[in-house]
């Protein structure tokens, strides 16, 4: 009786396994910077859109209550970051006593972000912002009464102005994330991230 030749199944060699995880390493190499700017690209829309939601809150509240809120900024020591807070008016000042009160609505940014007044941003201004908006790295943003933007509280008789207030996001990959509130003179708050790359867009 003659042996039954051997059938040796189909497989990988050693060889061939190495050279799949080394393609499928290139791959993933290649990817992740695209994937880390999308992630931070998240995190910078999902701060613009609360400090967009804190301003609506602000300017509600001014005109229900009759009275100037300002917006305000504290750079804490250590490693947090910056804060943005309202101000609400107190006894004795109708501007607010500059402090962070626990009443008072605050967001802390993300240490990798800070306020900026646009150098070495986009060149496209996002939309409903002018040249001539108020924009600085210190902001002091105040909704009068009637729920208009000014910055001279209290009494905020200043009209027909309007703010963009910048935010700068320094990725781990060197380059910048970039984002926007825009505040138009009748109030209208806006929140915006940049796309980025030369054919970037505001949206």
């Amino acid at each position: 009786m003659r042996a039954k030749p051997f059938n040796r199944e189909a497989g990988f060699s050693l060889l061939e396994l190495i050279i799949v995880m080394a393609i499928i390493l290139i791959i993933a190499a290649m990817a992740f910077p695209k994937i880390q700017a999308a992630t931070e690209g998240m995190k910078l829309r999902a701060t613009i859109t609360d400090i967009d939601g804190m301003l609506q809150q602000a300017r509600i509240q001014a005109v229900r209550a009759n009275k100037s809120y300002t917006m305000r900024t504290i750079a804490p020591a250590g490693t947090k970051g910056t804060i943005l807070y309202i101000d609400a008016p107190v006894a004795g000042n109708a501007a607010g006593n500059s402090t962070l009160d626990a009443s008072e609505p605050s967001i802390e940014l993300p240490t990798n972000t800070t306020i900026s007044d646009g150098t070495g941003g986009p060149a496209t201004l996002p939309p409903n912002a002018t040249a001539a908006s108020i924009k600085a790295n210190a902001v002091t943003l105040s909704f009068n009464e009637r729920g208009l933007p000014c910055n001279n509280p209290p009494g905020c008789t200043n009209a027909n102005i309007s703010f963009l207030i910048y935010f700068q996001q320094t990725r781990p990959t060197g380059t910048s994330g970039w984002g926007a509130i825009t505040i138009t003179p009748a109030g209208r708050i806006k929140a915006y991230t940049w796309t980025g790359g030369a054919a970037g867009t505001w949206q």
